[in-house]
């Protein structure tokens, strides 16, 4: 089912776009035994339709398999990846593959979290934000609030055309919170010379690593930024594959990975990310869909944090029934499969 929910403060800003409507992609799938597994992707907005067709083409591929997310993955990706290496392709396979690893640990009997192999109770989180539309007032008053609450860490947007504003901005914000680890992202929005600035004008805000700073294709060009400046480089969410990110990590350029469990197609990929940056001795900070990401963050042992979006949680987008997050924690929860109880009334009345 494809339901295009609305963001709850409206829209969301950043240099690249503006959004105002989350699309969700759920699937159910059954077992002959009765047990019913969910799985869900998403969008930004586009390409929705475009995703349910693609499921379409994968149910031939689903019937009468026992349920094995790797060998259900792999055959899957095989038949679809002529179609290119990401986007649709892999944003489809997520909906698929959640799906069963829900149903393993339905079938187990076992929270998601230690089918994969517990490794801690629960997971930090950081607070962000897609606040470039907003005052610099209101943006300090954000972050403010996320640190009363508990939140390890901040995030803000930056990317004004005036570079000068991005920093004003950002000394307000550290005047503001003192100490407090403050990230930036920039979505991709800089050339190499803009980025080799901004990190240079950022330099005395001791951030604690800047987002997404040129193009996601751009390997060598993030090698060689992160080689000339001090601030640690994060960035993933729009990076597909398991061949792409160990490019970067092959290549010296990045320092945080951020793998998006919807568009890397799904929980199957992403472990094996996790595992080729550990080997790399890089931490894993997931982006968006924190609540599935509790789970899989308490059984990695490179996990750093989740990503609390504020707005745009799963809770937030009344996706799911309410997840909350304690003191800036977040703990999986001890039920059979993900635990995402899904608000079917919800995404019904928004279906497309």
């Amino acid at each position: 089912m494809l339901s295009r929910i609305p963001l709850p403060h409206g829209e969301w800003g950043d240099q690249i776009h503006r959004v105002t409507d989350i699309e969700i992609i759920t699937t159910r799938i059954t077992t002959d035994t009765g047990i019913t597994g969910t799985g869900f992707s998403h969008t930004s907005g586009v390409g929705g339709q475009t995703m349910m067709a693609m499921l379409t083409e994968l149910l031939p591929i689903l019937d009468g398999r026992e349920v094995n997310p790797r060998g259900v993955w792999h055959d899957a990706w095989r038949y679809l990846r002529d179609n290119g290496p990401g986007g649709v392709t892999t944003l489809a396979l997520a909906a698929i593959d959640i799906a069963l690893w829900d149903l393993v640990g339905k079938e187990r009997g076992q929270p998601l979290v230690d089918v994969i192999g517990r490794q801690r109770d629960r997971v930090q989180l950081y607070g962000s934000g897609i606040n470039l539309h907003l005052s610099v007032e209101e943006v300090v008053e954000q972050v403010r609030c996320w640190k009363a609450d508990g939140f390890f860490a901040a995030k803000v947007k930056v990317g004004k055309p005036d570079l000068e504003e991005d920093v004003e901005r950002l000394t307000k914000i550290r005047e503001a919170v003192g100490r407090f680890p403050l990230m930036v992202d920039a979505n991709q929005g800089w050339s190499y010379p803009a980025a080799v600035q901004a990190f240079q004008r950022f330099e005395h805000l001791d951030l604690y690593w800047i987002e997404e700073p040129l193009p996601c294709d751009d390997v060598l060009g993030h090698a060689r930024l992160r080689a000339r400046t001090r601030t640690p480089i994060g960035l993933g969410e729009n990076v597909y594959t398991l061949n792409q990110f160990n490019q970067y990590l092959a290549s010296d350029a990045v320092d945080f990975v951020q793998a998006d469990f919807g568009r890397v197609g799904g929980i199957t990929p992403w472990l094996d990310i996790a595992a080729l940056a550990r080997s790399f001795n890089v931490p894993m900070a997931p982006h968006f869909t924190l609540e599935l990401a509790a789970h899989i963050l308490c059984a990695t042992p490179n996990a750093l944090c989740g990503e609390m979006t504020d707005g745009g949680t799963m809770t937030d987008l009344q996706v799911i029934e309410p997840q909350p997050h304690r003191n800036g924690f977040l703990a999986p929860r001890d039920v059979p499969g993900h635990g995402l109880e899904f608000n079917w009334p919800w995404l019904n009345e928004h279906a497309r």
